[in-house]
Protein backbone atom coordinates (compact mmCIF):
# COMPACT_ATOMS: atom_id res chain seq x y z
CA UNK A 1 0.00 0.00 0.00
CA UNK A 2 1.38 3.26 -1.03
CA UNK A 3 1.92 6.02 1.97
CA UNK A 4 -0.72 7.97 -0.26
CA UNK A 5 -3.43 5.28 0.27
CA UNK A 6 -3.07 4.64 3.49
CA UNK A 7 -5.72 5.48 6.14
CA UNK A 8 -5.19 9.03 8.08
CA UNK A 9 -6.05 9.23 11.97
CA UNK A 10 -8.48 12.15 12.00
CA UNK A 11 -6.54 13.07 15.35
CA UNK A 12 -3.27 12.14 16.70
CA UNK A 13 -3.27 13.13 20.42
CA UNK A 14 -0.14 15.43 21.14
CA UNK A 15 1.01 12.83 24.20
CA UNK A 16 0.56 9.11 24.30
CA UNK A 17 -2.02 8.93 27.17
CA UNK A 18 -5.18 11.26 25.65
CA UNK A 19 -8.19 9.55 23.78
CA UNK A 20 -9.31 10.49 20.66
CA UNK A 21 -12.61 11.81 21.98
CA UNK A 22 -14.62 14.87 21.99
CA UNK A 23 -13.58 16.69 25.24
CA UNK A 24 -9.87 15.90 24.88
CA UNK A 25 -10.15 17.27 21.40
CA UNK A 26 -12.04 20.68 22.61
CA UNK A 27 -9.80 21.06 25.64
CA UNK A 28 -6.24 20.65 23.68
CA UNK A 29 -7.73 22.43 21.07
CA UNK A 30 -7.97 25.65 23.53
CA UNK A 31 -4.82 24.96 24.71
CA UNK A 32 -3.05 24.81 21.42
CA UNK A 33 -5.39 27.93 20.21
CA UNK A 34 -3.77 30.16 23.28
CA UNK A 35 -0.27 28.86 22.88
CA UNK A 36 -0.70 29.98 19.12
CA UNK A 37 -1.65 32.89 19.88
CA UNK A 38 1.21 33.32 22.93
CA UNK A 39 3.33 33.02 19.68
CA UNK A 40 1.66 35.51 17.77
CA UNK A 41 2.06 38.32 20.03
CA UNK A 42 5.60 37.91 21.21
CA UNK A 43 6.24 40.87 18.46
CA UNK A 44 3.77 42.78 20.05
CA UNK A 45 5.31 42.20 23.27
CA UNK A 46 8.73 42.96 22.72
CA UNK A 47 8.28 45.86 20.27
CA UNK A 48 5.44 47.47 21.78
CA UNK A 49 7.35 50.35 23.97
CA UNK A 50 4.18 51.56 26.09
CA UNK A 51 4.28 50.42 29.94
CA UNK A 52 0.82 50.45 32.06
CA UNK A 53 1.28 50.04 35.96
CA UNK A 54 5.31 49.89 35.71
CA UNK A 55 5.10 46.46 32.95
CA UNK A 56 5.27 46.35 29.10
CA UNK A 57 1.35 46.55 28.22
CA UNK A 58 1.66 43.21 26.97
CA UNK A 59 2.75 41.54 29.50
CA UNK A 60 -0.66 40.38 31.47
CA UNK A 61 -1.93 38.72 27.84
CA UNK A 62 0.96 36.52 27.46
CA UNK A 63 0.84 35.49 31.39
CA UNK A 64 -2.70 34.94 30.42
CA UNK A 65 -1.99 33.00 27.10
CA UNK A 66 0.54 30.75 29.11
CA UNK A 67 -1.29 30.15 31.81
CA UNK A 68 -4.50 28.75 29.72
CA UNK A 69 -2.20 26.77 28.25
CA UNK A 70 -1.16 25.13 31.50
CA UNK A 71 -4.62 24.67 32.19
CA UNK A 72 -6.28 23.04 29.71
CA UNK A 73 -3.34 20.72 29.05
CA UNK A 74 -4.12 19.70 32.79
CA UNK A 75 -7.59 19.66 32.60
CA UNK A 76 -7.35 17.17 29.10
CA UNK A 77 -5.34 14.80 31.14
CA UNK A 78 -6.98 14.56 34.14
CA UNK A 79 -9.91 14.08 32.51
CA UNK A 80 -8.65 10.57 31.10
CA UNK A 81 -9.44 8.83 34.01
CA UNK A 82 -12.96 9.15 33.52
CA UNK A 83 -14.45 6.64 31.31
CA UNK A 84 -14.69 7.63 27.53
CA UNK A 85 -18.55 7.60 27.03
CA UNK A 86 -18.99 10.08 30.12
CA UNK A 87 -16.27 12.17 28.75
CA UNK A 88 -18.41 12.35 25.65
CA UNK A 89 -21.50 12.77 27.31
CA UNK A 90 -23.39 16.39 27.94
CA UNK A 91 -21.98 17.23 31.46
CA UNK A 92 -18.60 17.42 30.45
CA UNK A 93 -18.94 18.61 27.26
CA UNK A 94 -21.57 21.69 28.32
CA UNK A 95 -19.14 23.31 30.89
CA UNK A 96 -16.07 22.56 28.98
CA UNK A 97 -18.25 24.65 26.16
CA UNK A 98 -18.81 27.18 28.85
CA UNK A 99 -15.33 27.46 29.79
CA UNK A 100 -14.42 28.00 25.91
CA UNK A 101 -17.04 30.98 26.39
CA UNK A 102 -14.88 32.14 29.31
CA UNK A 103 -11.96 31.78 27.07
CA UNK A 104 -12.61 33.65 24.05
CA UNK A 105 -14.13 36.71 26.35
CA UNK A 106 -10.99 37.08 28.62
CA UNK A 107 -8.96 36.66 25.33
CA UNK A 108 -10.53 39.63 23.41
CA UNK A 109 -11.33 41.30 26.41
CA UNK A 110 -7.65 41.44 27.95
CA UNK A 111 -6.10 41.72 24.50
CA UNK A 112 -8.28 44.86 23.05
CA UNK A 113 -7.46 46.30 26.35
CA UNK A 114 -4.04 45.92 26.02
CA UNK A 115 -3.64 47.09 22.24
CA UNK A 116 -6.09 50.50 23.78
CA UNK A 117 -3.33 50.80 26.24
CA UNK A 118 -5.44 50.70 29.18
CA UNK A 119 -6.23 48.36 32.10
CA UNK A 120 -7.97 44.86 31.75
CA UNK A 121 -8.52 44.41 35.23
CA UNK A 122 -9.05 46.51 37.65
CA UNK A 123 -10.75 49.06 35.80
CA UNK A 124 -13.43 51.10 37.22
CA UNK A 125 -13.10 53.96 34.86
CA UNK A 126 -16.87 54.14 33.43
CA UNK A 127 -20.36 52.21 33.58
CA UNK A 128 -18.84 49.73 30.52
CA UNK A 129 -15.59 49.27 32.03
CA UNK A 130 -17.12 47.93 35.36
CA UNK A 131 -19.36 45.73 33.58
CA UNK A 132 -16.89 44.27 31.71
CA UNK A 133 -14.91 43.28 34.53
CA UNK A 134 -17.66 42.05 36.12
CA UNK A 135 -17.94 39.76 33.16
CA UNK A 136 -14.46 38.81 33.57
CA UNK A 137 -15.46 37.27 36.84
CA UNK A 138 -17.93 35.51 35.43
CA UNK A 139 -15.45 34.62 32.63
CA UNK A 140 -13.12 33.04 35.36
CA UNK A 141 -15.81 30.98 37.25
CA UNK A 142 -16.93 29.19 34.32
CA UNK A 143 -13.40 28.70 33.25
CA UNK A 144 -12.79 26.69 36.42
CA UNK A 145 -15.90 25.37 36.66
CA UNK A 146 -14.94 22.71 34.21
CA UNK A 147 -12.62 21.53 36.86
CA UNK A 148 -15.04 20.66 39.34
CA UNK A 149 -17.31 18.52 37.03
CA UNK A 150 -14.60 16.27 36.45
CA UNK A 151 -13.72 16.20 40.19
CA UNK A 152 -17.40 15.03 40.43
CA UNK A 153 -17.17 12.51 37.72
CA UNK A 154 -13.75 11.15 38.09
CA UNK A 155 -15.41 10.54 42.27
CA UNK A 156 -18.37 9.00 40.50
CA UNK A 157 -16.51 6.54 37.76
CA UNK A 158 -13.21 7.11 37.44
CA UNK A 159 -11.09 3.81 37.98
CA UNK A 160 -9.80 3.81 41.95
CA UNK A 161 -7.00 1.37 41.93
CA UNK A 162 -4.31 4.30 41.72
CA UNK A 163 -5.48 5.93 44.91
CA UNK A 164 -3.42 8.90 45.25
CA UNK A 165 -4.37 10.10 41.57
CA UNK A 166 -7.97 9.89 41.90
CA UNK A 167 -7.96 11.43 45.10
CA UNK A 168 -5.36 14.43 44.28
CA UNK A 169 -7.43 14.73 40.82
CA UNK A 170 -10.86 15.14 42.79
CA UNK A 171 -9.05 17.33 45.85
CA UNK A 172 -6.92 19.48 43.31
CA UNK A 173 -10.00 20.56 41.06
CA UNK A 174 -12.11 21.56 43.84
CA UNK A 175 -9.30 23.09 45.56
CA UNK A 176 -7.86 25.44 43.17
CA UNK A 177 -11.54 26.03 42.99
CA UNK A 178 -12.72 27.48 45.93
CA UNK A 179 -9.32 29.08 47.22
CA UNK A 180 -9.36 30.59 43.59
CA UNK A 181 -13.02 32.09 43.60
CA UNK A 182 -12.10 32.92 47.23
CA UNK A 183 -8.50 34.93 46.65
CA UNK A 184 -9.54 36.27 43.25
CA UNK A 185 -12.66 37.81 44.14
CA UNK A 186 -11.09 39.35 47.36
CA UNK A 187 -8.14 40.94 45.05
CA UNK A 188 -10.88 42.10 42.38
CA UNK A 189 -12.32 44.21 44.89
CA UNK A 190 -8.90 45.85 46.71
CA UNK A 191 -7.11 45.82 43.59
CA UNK A 192 -3.54 43.38 43.68
CA UNK A 193 -1.14 45.97 46.01
CA UNK A 194 -1.48 46.82 49.63
CA UNK A 195 -0.11 49.66 50.45
CA UNK A 196 0.71 50.48 47.14
CA UNK A 197 -1.48 52.05 44.17
CA UNK A 198 -2.29 50.19 41.27
CA UNK A 199 0.04 52.55 39.08
CA UNK A 200 2.87 49.97 40.52
CA UNK A 201 4.55 48.33 43.50
CA UNK A 202 7.58 49.32 43.09
CA UNK A 203 10.57 46.82 42.64
CA UNK A 204 8.86 43.90 41.64
CA UNK A 205 10.15 39.92 40.50
CA UNK A 206 10.51 39.72 36.67
CA UNK A 207 7.58 38.20 34.60
CA UNK A 208 5.69 37.57 37.10
CA UNK A 209 5.02 41.38 38.53
CA UNK A 210 4.96 40.94 42.48
CA UNK A 211 5.93 43.20 44.40
CA UNK A 212 9.04 43.18 46.18
CA UNK A 213 8.21 46.70 48.47
CA UNK A 214 4.63 46.21 49.38
CA UNK A 215 1.90 43.47 49.90
CA UNK A 216 0.84 41.83 46.85
CA UNK A 217 -1.78 39.69 46.41
CA UNK A 218 -1.46 38.00 43.03
CA UNK A 219 1.12 35.03 45.15
CA UNK A 220 -1.55 33.39 47.30
CA UNK A 221 -3.83 33.99 44.06
CA UNK A 222 -0.97 31.92 41.93
CA UNK A 223 -0.42 29.23 44.26
CA UNK A 224 -4.56 28.48 44.42
CA UNK A 225 -4.85 28.08 40.99
CA UNK A 226 -1.96 25.85 40.86
CA UNK A 227 -3.00 23.88 43.40
CA UNK A 228 -4.57 22.08 40.21
CA UNK A 229 -1.42 20.82 38.69
CA UNK A 230 0.34 20.03 42.14
CA UNK A 231 -2.55 17.83 44.14
CA UNK A 232 -2.82 15.89 41.34
CA UNK A 233 0.86 15.13 40.31
CA UNK A 234 1.88 14.84 43.93
CA UNK A 235 -1.17 12.11 43.95
CA UNK A 236 0.52 10.34 41.13
CA UNK A 237 4.15 10.32 41.99
CA UNK A 238 3.15 8.89 45.22
CA UNK A 239 1.38 6.11 43.30
CA UNK A 240 4.80 5.64 41.02
CA UNK A 241 6.97 5.28 44.17
CA UNK A 242 4.38 3.16 45.91
CA UNK A 243 3.82 5.36 48.62
CA UNK A 244 0.80 5.96 50.85
CA UNK A 245 -1.13 8.04 47.99
CA UNK A 246 -4.86 9.21 50.16
CA UNK A 247 -1.79 10.16 52.60
CA UNK A 248 0.28 11.90 50.63
CA UNK A 249 -2.30 13.90 49.00
CA UNK A 250 -4.10 15.11 51.98
CA UNK A 251 -1.10 15.98 53.46
CA UNK A 252 0.01 18.13 50.58
CA UNK A 253 -2.94 19.75 50.23
CA UNK A 254 -3.18 20.97 53.65
CA UNK A 255 0.20 22.01 53.06
CA UNK A 256 -0.75 24.06 50.46
CA UNK A 257 -3.61 25.84 50.92
CA UNK A 258 -1.96 26.65 54.39
CA UNK A 259 1.00 28.30 51.93
CA UNK A 260 -1.30 29.90 50.21
CA UNK A 261 -3.33 31.14 53.19
CA UNK A 262 -0.17 32.50 54.75
CA UNK A 263 0.95 34.70 52.12
CA UNK A 264 -2.54 35.40 51.35
CA UNK A 265 -2.40 37.27 55.17
CA UNK A 266 1.49 38.21 54.83
CA UNK A 267 0.12 40.55 51.89
CA UNK A 268 -3.00 41.71 53.45
CA UNK A 269 -0.80 42.81 56.64
CA UNK A 270 1.45 45.06 53.64
CA UNK A 271 4.52 42.66 53.69
CA UNK A 272 5.96 41.85 50.16
CA UNK A 273 6.12 38.09 48.97
CA UNK A 274 10.06 38.05 48.73
CA UNK A 275 11.68 41.59 50.01
CA UNK A 276 13.30 43.83 47.87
Amino acid sequence: MSALSQPQTAWTPLLPQLDNDRLTRLLMTYALFMAAAFLVFIPAWVMDARVLDSAAIWTKPQKFNLSFVVHFITLAILAQQVPRETRRGPVLMTFAYLAGIGLVFEFIYLNTQAARGVRSHFNMDGPFEQALYALMGLGAVLLMTIAVAIAVQAWRKADRSRQGLWLGTIIGCIAAFLTTVIFGFHMSSVGRYVGAPLTGGGEVIPFFGWSREYGDLRPAHFVSMHMLQAIPFVGWLADRQGWNGRLVVIVSTAVQIALGTFLFMQARAGQPFWPA
